[in-house]
């Protein structure tokens, strides 16, 4: 040791510690990107542009930061990540016979791209501390938007240049839309964490806040996705803590909140279920739709985005074309245009055909399947509703051609189930565990 001293002192060179430094300025480095993760946790309930900076240097640490090995390693062995690398191929696939122009299949494949970062985000979110951080990132901005929300309700918040609410719609940062499936989860995640929470005091503070979200999705904010988002979700909370007598009290409370709004007119609540029927009313009627008329638009694209997929079932009309296809079909119907279905699984029928449809039903039921597979009956049930949450949404909303409902998932999908280890995994970890049981002291 002393002769490497007096050759370091020499020479000007440390013989040991240069080849240490390398390791640790990838350790602290990876760090810095988990850090930013969890930053963009908070980040996708408030902000667009500061999502795409967050998503750009994320991107670029993964891409120049090396430990290349353990990557895809950590990406083989997550069968989430292979199953959104296998959907994002179909993307990159589209590119060869899109009809749509290059601008928009540029824009297509940059939101096909979101997916990429659950590939890139497992990896480095295995240790149970880090994702805790993530959700409570994600957790932390809701509750800010649900004060905000509950401010801008009681008139005690003016509109602002950053806030997009009213009293009649106390949304904060986002549409009512997003809003609600947002804190449908939110108020989701919540009720989990009481019923885990290890303290009086913490189960009590849980469960009002709970209380306020779900509040604010069923009483203030008219967004009807969040509304059957929430019912879902309900649904499915009392059947994982209760079983079959969940279903059944899940019944009979959704039972009576169906009396109670039907009793109460001046409820947001019937305001919207009426609006819903007038509108389907119209829309049935044949004559021209409004553009304010939700449901008769979201008919109108459904039954046009069919007939977009009947002339091109085999392929769909590849990469961002749909919007060229939708256009030619309204010219001829004079219908409105439009880019978006509202509807995840019709667009990527339109553009990719049915094998689309088979891949993004794979995505979700590997996340099912792989949500049993999880550490924890935490993140088994949060992963399982995050499959429920975005299932249900596509059904009404094109969630991924949607920033923010795009960003939610991978993000969510990255931190609920970088936590999933294989069986292979699990057996080398018990055989470990055993050896270190077998050579401690006795």
């Amino acid at each position: 040791m002393l002769d490497r001293r007096l050759l370091a002192r020499d020479t000007g060179v440390a013989p040991t510690t240069a080849t240490k430094a390398p390791r640790w300025t990838r350790a602290a480095g990876e760090n810095v990107v988990r850090w930013l993760v969890v930053v963009l946790g908070s980040s996708i309930p408030v902000s667009v542009v500061v999502d795409n900076i967050l998503l750009a240097i994320i991107a670029g640490a993964w891409i120049f930061g090396g430990g290349y090995r353990e990557k895809i390693e950590g990406i083989r062995s997550n069968p989430v990540a292979l199953a959104a690398i296998a959907l994002f191929a179909l993307y990159l696939a589209g590119t060869l016979y899109s009809v749509g122009s290059d601008l928009d299949v540029l824009m297509t494949v940059s939101k096909g791209a979101r997916l990429l970062l659950i590939p890139m985000v497992i990896p480095l979110m295995r240790d149970v501390q880090w994702r805790r951080r993530g959700l409570a990132a994600f957790q932390g901005s809701m509750i800010v938007t649900l004060v905000i929300s509950y401010l801008i309700w009681f008139g005690l918040m003016p509109p602002t240049v950053l806030l997009k609410g009213t009293q009649q719609d106390p949304v904060a940062f986002k549409a009512h839309i997003t809003h609600n499936v947002f804190m449908a989860f939110t108020a989701f995640l919540l009720a989990l964490a009481a019923v885990d929470a290890g303290t009086r005091r913490a189960r009590i503070l849980l469960g009002l806040l709970c209380s306020a979200a779900v509040v604010n999705v069923l009483v203030m904010v008219p967004g009807r996705t969040g509304h059957i988002v929430f019912v879902v979700l309900f649904a499915y909370f009392l059947y994982r803590q209760l079983g079959a007598k969940g279903i059944a009290i899940a019944g009979v409370a959704l039972g009576a909140l169906a009396v109670v709004v039907f009793l109460s007119p001046d409820t947001m609540l019937h305001k919207r279920i009426m609006l819903a029927d007038d509108e389907l009313q119209q829309w049935r009627a044949g004559g021209p739709i409004d553009l304010k008329n939700s449901i008769g638009q979201r008919l109108e694209m459904l039954r046009n985005t069919i007939e977009v997929i009947r002339d091109n079932p085999i392929l769909g009309v590849g990469t961002g074309g749909f919007g060229k296809a939708y256009a030619d079909l309204a010219n001829r119907t004079g219908d409105t245009l439009t880019k978006n279905p509202h509807n995840e699984f019709l667009m990527i029928v339109a553009q990719f055909g049915l094998l689309g449809l088979v891949v993004l039903v794979c995505v979700f039921g590997t996340q099912w399947w792989a949500a049993a597979r999880l550490p924890d009956r935490f993140d088994q049930t949060a992963a399982r509703a995050l499959v429920i949450t975005m299932v249900v949404a596509s059904i009404l909303s094109s969630t991924l051609v949607d920033h923010a409902e795009g960003i939610f998932f991978v993000y969510m999908s990255a931190l609920l189930f970088a936590g999933y280890a294989s069986p292979l995994a699990r057996r080398r970890a018990d055989a470990a565990g055993d050896d270190i049981a077998e050579s401690a002291p006795r």
